[in-house]
C-alpha cells in the first residue's frame, strides 16, 4: 500500500512537471518564437546567415525590388534602383534594422505565432510598397556626394512616395564597410534643425500670444541677451513675425522664444513630436529632442531659433509639414501598400489614418501663409516651376569650423499635388542652396505620380 502511494505521488509529480513544461513551452513559443524563428541559423528561411525563403518586395508600380530565385535572394537588376531603395527594402543579412527585410521579416516569410513557418514553405508573402523606385533614384542622384535624407509623402493619403538615405551601397557587391552605410538617415538619425525650428517657435507664439502676428522685435545683426550676443546674418531693423520667418531673423526668434518662456516652448516642442519616437508601419524612428529644463535665458534664445541642443528627425519633420498642410493634424506616413500571400490573397491593406490635433486650424492657416511668403518673397517662386511651394530653409550649425547641414522642409499647396517634403544634406551649407535644389528636382518628378 505504501509502495502504491509512492508510485501515485511520483505519477502526480511527473504529471505536474509535464503540464508545467507544456505551459512553459507554449508561453515561450508565443513570446519568444519570433526570436527563435528569425535566428540566422534557422535553415527554414536562412542560408549561410542570409534570408532566402521570403516573398517579393515591389514598389508602387510593381517593380520588383527584391525576390528569391533558385534559393537565392536577389535585388533589382538596375544599379541605381538597388542603391536608392536599399534602406527602405533592407538587406538580407539584417544589418539595416529599419528595412522591411529585417523589420517585417515575419510578414515576408509568412510566419505567425499559430502556424509558425508553415506558409514559409510556400514562399512567404509579397509586400507592395507605396514608394516609387524611380523617384527614389531621382532623390539619390540629386543628393550626389552628400550624406543625408530625402522624404516625400502625400499629405492627404499618407502614402510615402520617396524615402532615401545616403550614403548607400550595392547589396549585390561585397562592400568595404563605410561609416554609416547601414543607417537609414531618414528614420534613424537626428540633426540640429537650424532655422527650420523657427516654424515650431512660430506655432507656439500663434497658439499662446494674442499679438503674435503683430509683435515686433529689433535686429542689429543680432541681439544681446544678458550681455551675450545672439548673432544674425543681417541687420533686419524692426520686424514682425511674418517678415522675420521669411528673412530667418535669429534676433527675432531668440527674443520671441525668451518671451514665450521655457515651459511654453517645451510644451509645444513636445506637442509637435519632439521627444517621442515617430513610427511608420510599426517601425520606430529615432526621436528628435528638445530639452529646455533649467535653461539659461540666452540658451533659450538659441534653442528658439533651432540651435542649442535641439535635434530633429526627418520623419518627425515630414509629419509636422503634413500637419501644417492638413489644417493642424497630419495623415500619418506609411510605406506598405499591401501584403498578399503567394496565392494572391490580400491579408493587409495600408490606408489613411491621422495624428491627434497638434494645433488649431487657424494656426495652420497662418503658418501655411507665412511659409508660402518665405518662397514668394525670399527663396523665389521661379525656382519651383508649376508648383506652389510653402517652405522653410535651415542652415544648421554643427561644430566650429565645420560646414553646416542644409535643410529644406515644406509642402506644395496645390490640391491636385498634395506633396509634403523634407531634405537634409549633411555639411552642404545654406538651406537655400543644396537642400532647396534637391527638393525641387524631387518634387518635379513626384508631381508626375501623385
Amino acid at each position: 500500500m505504501k509502495q502504491m502511494s509512492i508510485r501515485a505521488l511520483s505519477l502526480i509529480a511527473f504529471t505536474v512537471v509535464f503540464v508545467i513544461g507544456i505551459f512553459s513551452l507554449t508561453y515561450l513559443s508565443m513570446t519568444r518564437g519570433d526570436d527563435w524563428t528569425s535566428f540566422p541559423a534557422n535553415r527554414h528561411i536562412y542560408k549561410d546567415g542570409v534570408m532566402v525563403n521570403a516573398g517579393d518586395i515591389t514598389d508602387r508600380f510593381g517593380t520588383v525590388l527584391a525576390t528569391t530565385e533558385n534559393g537565392q535572394r536577389i535585388f533589382n537588376d538596375d544599379y541605381y534602383t538597388r542603391l536608392s531603395t536599399l534602406h527602405a527594402v533592407g538587406d538580407f543579412n539584417g544589418f539595416i534594422k529599419t528595412g522591411l527585410a529585417t523589420a517585417k521579416w515575419d510578414k515576408l516569410t509568412g510566419y505567425n505565432k499559430i502556424t509558425g513557418l508553415y506558409d514559409a514553405k510556400k514562399g512567404g508573402n509579397n509586400i507592395k510598397m507605396t514608394i516609387s523606385a524611380d523617384l527614389n533614384t531621382v532623390a539619390l542622384k540629386a543628393l550626389g556626394n552628400y550624406s543625408g535624407a530625402v522624404g516625400v509623402y502625400n499629405y492627404k493619403t499618407g502614402e510615402m512616395l520617396c524615402m532615401v538615405s545616403s550614403p548607400s551601397y550595392d547589396p549585390n557587391e561585397k562592400n568595404e564597410e563605410t561609416d554609416g552605410i547601414y543607417i537609414n538617415r531618414f528614420l534613424s538619425s537626428s540633426y540640429p534643425p537650424g532655422s527650420t525650428f523657427k516654424v515650431v517657435t512660430t506655432i507656439a507664439a500663434l497658439e499662446t500670444l494674442p499679438d503674435a502676428e503683430s509683435r515686433e522685435y529689433d535686429c542689429d545683426y543680432g541681439t544681446y541677451v544678458d550681455g551675450e550676443l545672439i548673432s544674425c546674418m543681417s541687420k533686419h531693423h524692426t520686424v514682425n513675425l511674418r517678415d522675420a520667418l521669411a528673412k530667418s531673423c535669429n534676433a527675432y526668434f531668440s527674443q520671441l522664444a525668451i518671451d514665450l518662456g521655457a515651459d511654453t516652448m517645451q510644451k509645444y516642442a513636445d506637442k509637435l513630436g519632439f521627444n517621442t519616437p515617430a513610427e511608420i508601419d510599426g517601425i520606430t524612428a529615432k526621436a528628435g529632442t528638445v530639452d529646455l529644463d533649467k535653461i539659461r535665458k540666452v540658451d533659450l534664445g538659441w534653442a528658439g531659433m533651432g540651435q542649442y541642443t535641439d535635434l530633429a528627425n526627418p520623419l518627425q519633420y515630414l509629419t509636422l509639414m503634413g500637419a501644417i498642410a492638413g489644417g493642424g493634424k497630419a495623415a500619418k506616413p506609411y510605406m506598405i501598400d499591401s501584403i498578399t500571400t503567394v496565392e494572391g490573397i490580400e491579408i493587409y491593406r495600408g490606408g489613411v489614418s491621422y495624428t491627434e490635433r497638434m494645433f488649431s486650424e487657424s494656426t495652420a492657416t497662418a503658418v501655411h501663409a507665412m511659409m508660402r511668403n518665405c518662397v514668394t518673397s525670399n527663396y523665389g517662386d521661379y525656382r519651383f516651376p508649376d508648383l506652389n511651394v510653402c517652405a522653410k530653409t535651415g542652415t544648421a550649425e554643427v561644430d566650429q569650423g565645420v560646414t553646416p547641414h542644409s535643410w529644406f522642409v515644406g509642402f506644395v499647396e496645390n490640391n491636385d499635388c498634395p506633396l509634403a517634403f523634407v531634405v537634409v544634406a549633411e555639411n552642404a551649407g545654406a538651406g537655400v542652396g543644396v537642400a532647396r535644389t534637391v527638393a525641387n528636382k524631387v518634387l518635379q518628378a513626384a508631381k508626375q505620380i501623385v
